[in-house]
């Protein structure tokens, strides 16, 4: 189970670690967006830090509805104790973890400054 916490913005919050380029996890607290549909997005300069490798470019929708070509790069995060190789779009300023990520997990949320959030495996 992954566990965080709701900011006093109500934002829910939840850290994971990314390997990096030398197999080295590096912690990040990311934002759940449940209106971003891949994976997970970091900034450009946290990507290039830890050396994620590029795949390919993606058309994505922004949330003013403009659609921009993104680098896509593929990174291990651990997730809920696992190994887990995800796209990662290198974009904007917010770290952010999408829909795909959470497919076949439950999250739970008391959105209120302080309140808990958990995501756990559906079985």
């Amino acid at each position: 189970m992954i566990f965080g916490t709701v900011t006093f913005s109500l934002e829910a919050m939840v850290r994971i670690h990314v390997e990096d380029g030398n197999g080295q996890t590096q912690a990040v607290d990311v934002k759940i967006d449940t209106g971003f549909t891949g994976f997970l997005s970091l900034p450009t300069s946290l990507v290039t830090a830890f050396g994620l490798m590029a795949t390919t470019q993606q058309y994505v929708q922004v949330a003013d509805g403009t659609v921009v070509s993104v680098p896509v790069h593929s990174a291990v995060v651990i997730w809920d104790g696992k190994p887990r190789r995800v796209d990662v779009h290198s974009m904007g300023t917010e770290r952010i973890l999408g829909m795909a990520m959470l497919a076949g997990h439950d999250l739970t949320m008391r959105v209120r400054d302080g309140g808990h959030v958990s995501i756990s495996l559906v079985t």
